[in-house]
C-alpha cells in the first residue's frame, strides 16, 4: 500500500507584484496557512517519508514550512511545475519504492486534476493549502493508473473545507495524452513489431518472386 499526499501551494501574491510567474512568494495570509497546515498534518498522525515540491518559489516555500514540521527534507522536481496531469504521473511513478507515504506539492489545476484522474471521481478544485489524502494499493509506485486511488480525506488550513463536492471531468484531450503515456511503451513496440514485420514480408516476397518467376532464373543456352 503506498499513500500520496497532494498538496495545492498556499495563497500567493498576484502575478503583477512579482517579476514572474515562478517566483511569486506566498502572501501573509498563505504565510499563515502554511503553517496551519502543519497542524494538520501533525494531528492526522500519518508519517510522511519524502517531500517532492515544484520548484516554484510559492509552492517550494510552502513544501519547506511542512518539512519543518514533518522531519523529512525537500526534494524537488521541475515536471511538477509544468502543471500538468500526465507530468505528475510521470513524477509519481519515478517515486523511490522503498518509501510508502509522499508528500506532492505542486498547482492547480494539475493538482486537482490529478486527484481526479487516480479516483475518477470529479471532485472540485482544491482550495490553497489543502492537501488530499489518496491511498493507492500498489507496491511499486511506476504500477500508478486512473482509478485505482482511494480518496481518505481532506487536509486543510481552513475548517470549512474539510471535504470537497463534485467539479469538472478531465476532458477527452486530457484523457487521451494519458493514455499516450501510459501505453507509450506497448505503442513503440507496436510500431517496432510492425515494420520489422513488413521487412520480413518484403524480404520473402523478394525470394519467393525469384523462386517463382522462370525470367529471374539464368537462362541456358539454346541449340542450334
Amino acid at each position: 500500500m503506498k499513500t500520496l499526499i497532494l498538496v495545492r501551494h498556499a495563497s500567493a501574491v498576484r502575478r503583477e507584484s512579482a517579476p514572474n510567474d515562478f517566483a511569486r512568494p506566498l502572501d501573509r495570509r498563505g504565510e499563515g496557512d502554511a503553517l496551519s497546515l502543519t497542524e494538520q498534518f501533525e494531528k492526522s498522525g500519518l508519517r510522511v517519508d519524502a517531500l517532492v515540491s515544484s520548484p516554484a518559489v510559492r509552492a517550494r516555500s510552502t513544501a519547506e514550512v511542512l518539512a519543518q514540521k514533518l522531519s523529512v527534507p525537500v526534494q524537488v522536481d521541475e515536471r511538477i511545475y509544468k502543471d500538468e496531469v500526465q507530468s505528475l504521473l510521470e513524477t509519481v511513478r519515478s517515486f523511490d519504492d522503498r518509501h510508502h507515504v509522499i508528500v506532492l506539492v505542486g498547482h492547480n489545476p494539475a493538482v486537482s486534476g490529478f486527484l481526479r484522474y487516480l479516483t475518477e471521481d470529479n471532485y472540485a478544485d482544491l482550495p490553497t493549502a489543502a492537501a488530499a489524502v489518496i491511498n493507492l494499493p500498489i507496491n511499486i509506485w511506476r504500477h500508478t493508473f486512473a482509478g485505482q486511488g482511494v480518496f481518505k480525506g481532506i487536509l486543510s488550513a481552513s475548517e470549512d473545507v474539510l471535504k470537497i463536492h463534485q467539479g469538472p471531468a478531465l476532458s477527452w484531450s486530457q484523457r487521451y495524452r494519458i493514455w499516450q503515456f501510459e501505453h507509450s511503451k506497448q505503442i513503440y513496440l507496436t510500431i517496432i513489431f510492425a515494420f520489422a514485420l513488413l521487412l520480413i514480408l518484403g524480404i520473402a516476397g523478394v525470394v519467393l518472386h525469384q523462386i517463382i518467376d522462370p525470367s529471374a532464373l539464368p537462362q541456358q543456352g539454346s541449340r542450334r
